[in-house]
């Protein structure tokens, strides 16, 4: 099944680490770390030591390299 929603463990050890998590923060990893084009992005939640990325409704990046590859990060659920 597709997914729209991801929750990405920001404590992974592969992801740059921060000191505090915050909606920018999440935004970056999700863009230079995640590959996730900033127009894709739809919405971003953090929590303690992960944060939840809500994706645009659309077809278009199912067969893209970065969403193929989010699917299979360790550190993404």
């Amino acid at each position: 099944m597709l997914e729209r929603e991801f929750i990405v463990r920001a404590d992974s050890n592969g992801l740059e680490l921060y000191d505090y998590l915050d909606v920018e923060c999440a935004k970056s990893i999700c863009e230079n770390e995640l590959e996730i084009p900033e127009e894709c992005i739809k919405k971003i939640e953090c929590y303690d030591n992960a944060f939840k990325i809500y994706l645009a409704k659309s077809r278009r990046y199912y067969s893209d390299d970065w969403y193929i590859n989010l699917q299979r990060l360790d550190y993404v659920s």
